[in-house]
């Protein structure tokens, strides 16, 4: 099936002219590589050629946005703290590597990566808006599986691509409605071990049908990457974006995919 992606592009300013459809999104950058949602898993994952980076917010007692997936710092780092309970400088006086929003998004302009942005905590999703549009840095999306904070900015008037990430068994039509979303992102990686059988035309069809992209969870088995970077989808996460980045077809291009 051939999707022309240039009206989304178009649309919402993103760059025609960066890597190939369907995009690599490094999953909290290059995550299989190096620790996740850090300024040098980002980094990586740029140089390995990924077109964007998913990352996720949470928010300092004072108010920060900072990029990590969990609230609590004990998984990821061993420390028993709460971002939500401590401000920005007691944040950066631990021994965590906890970037800003803010300087993952400088890093982001300078490398020319796009920012796929998932909201933690509630209130994160306008701060991050404001800051992307202060410095008119376009090739970026915010989602949720909250959507609730998804119809918040839709309701605010923002100009990006707004996303509402799908858990499996949850109708995605009936979530892109209640978030008024651009895109449905499927959360389905484990579903089964063939989970791209469950992207099925039907389901598609009926996206484009209502205006809708599709973004795919994050993938790292070789033969279902293969599978579904043949479908027509803008983009799909990985940990590993030189797994992604290996795979060779003559029949991919910057905006349209065949």
């Amino acid at each position: 099936m051939r999707r022309d992606f240039s009206i989304f592009f178009e649309r919402y300013h993103w760059p025609t002219d960066k890597g190939q459809i369907p995009f690599c999104i490094g999953h909290r950058g290059a995550s299989g590589h190096v620790r996740e949602n850090t300024l040098a898993a980002f980094r990586l994952a740029a140089e390995l050629g990924a077109e964007m980076w998913e990352l996720d917010t949470q928010i300092t007692k004072d108010g920060v946005v900072v990029v990590s997936h969990d609230d609590h710092l004990e998984r990821v780092f061993g420390v028993n703290r709460l971002i939500s309970e401590i401000t920005a400088a007691e944040l950066a006086a631990l021994d965590v590597e906890v970037p800003t929003f803010e300087a993952v998004a400088a890093l982001a302009r300078e490398t020319g990566t796009g920012l796929y942005i998932e909201l933690k905590a509630p209130g994160s999703g306008l701060r991050c808006w404001h800051h992307l549009r202060e410095h008119d840095q376009r090739f970026a999306c915010i989602g949720s599986f909250d959507t609730a904070q998804v119809r918040e900015l839709r309701e605010a008037g923002c100009e990006y691509p707004l996303s509402v990430l799908v858990r499996l068994g949850d109708d995605p039509h009936a979530k892109g409605d209640e978030a008024r979303a651009d895109i449905l992102h499927l959360c389905w990686e484990r579903a089964n071990d063939q989970p791209q059988d469950l992207v099925t035309p039907a389901l598609t069809d009926r996206a484009f049908a209502e205006g809708r992209e599709i973004v795919l969870w994050h993938e790292e088995r070789r033969l279902v990457l293969d599978d579904i970077m043949k479908l027509p989808v803008l983009g799909i996460c990985t940990d590993l974006p030189d797994l992604m980045r290996t795979v060779e077809s003559s029949e991919r291009s910057s905006v349209k995919q065949g």
